[in-house]
C-alpha cells in the first residue's frame, strides 16, 4: 500500500510540510510505502491563454477534446495520486483562501480527470489538513467548506478532515514549528492510524 501527500504552500519547508512529513512517518512505521510532493518543487500553472481545448467536445462542431496546451508538472502529479491508495492533503491559508497554487492544480484537472481510475479510486482514501487563521483572515470560516468540497470531489472515501487553527496554541504560525506542539502531533497520529485503518478496509 502506497501513501502520497500533497503539500500545498508556496513555502518550502513551513507548517504544512512538517505535518505531512510527521504523519507519512507514522505511516511508514506501519509498513506503508510513502511519498511527499511539495508543490514548492513543481511548476504548476493556472489555466490561461487557450481556447477550452480541453472542453472541445461541447462543441458540436468539433465533438472531441485536444491535449490541454500548458506543459508543466500538474497532471504527473495527478498520476502519482491516482497510483496511491491514500491521498493526504496538507493545506495553509492565505487571506482566507486557498493557496493559488490549489486552485490552479485543481482546476487544471478538467483537462484529464475523465482518465482517472475512478473503479480503483473507489476502493482508496483521502484525508486532509487545513491550517486555518481566523484572527488573521476573514475567509477563514469560509475556506473550511470550500476544501472540504474539493475533497469529497476527490472520488476517494473520505477518512479524516482535520482543522488546525493557530490560536489554540502558544507556538506562532509564520516563523515558528507548530509540529512542536504535542497537541498537534497527538492529532496527526489519530489522523494516520485512522486514515490507514479505513485503506485497509477499502482495500481489503
Amino acid at each position: 500500500m502506497k501513501a502520497i501527500a500533497l503539500v500545498v504552500s508556496a513555502r518550502e519547508h513551513g507548517n504544512c510540510f512538517d505535518f505531512a512529513r510527521f504523519t507519512l512517518d507514522r505511516l511508514a512505521a506501519g509498513g506503508v510505502e510513502t511519498e511527499l510532493v511539495n508543490f514548492f518543487d513543481y511548476q504548476i500553472t493556472p489555466c490561461q491563454r487557450c481556447a477550452y481545448q480541453c472542453l472541445q467536445r461541447l462543441d458540436p462542431r468539433k465533438k472531441q477534446d485536444a491535449p490541454c496546451q500548458i506543459d508543466d508538472d500538474v497532471r504527473a502529479i495527478w498520476d502519482k495520486t491516482w497510483a496511491a491508495e491514500i491521498l493526504l492533503l496538507f493545506v495553509p491559508t492565505y487571506g482566507g483562501m486557498p493557496p493559488a497554487l490549489w486552485l490552479a492544480y485543481s482546476q487544471r484537472s478538467q483537462a484529464f480527470y475523465k482518465q482517472a481510475p475512478l473503479e480503483k479510486l473507489k476502493q482508496s482514501v483521502v484525508s486532509a489538513v487545513l491550517l486555518s487563521t481566523p484572527h488573521q483572515s476573514a475567509g477563514a470560516s469560509w475556506i473550511t467548506s470550500f476544501m472540504s468540497d474539493e475533497v469529497k470531489g476527490i472520488d476517494r472515501k473520505v477518512a479524516c478532515f482535520e482543522c488546525v487553527t493557530q490560536t489554540e496554541f502558544e507556538t506562532g504560525y509564520l516563523f515558528d514549528r507548530l509540529i512542536n506542539e504535542p497537541e498537534i502531533q497527538r492529532r496527526l497520529a489519530f489522523l494516520a492510524d485512522r486514515t490507514l485503518h479505513i485503506a485497509r478496509e477499502s482495500v481489503g
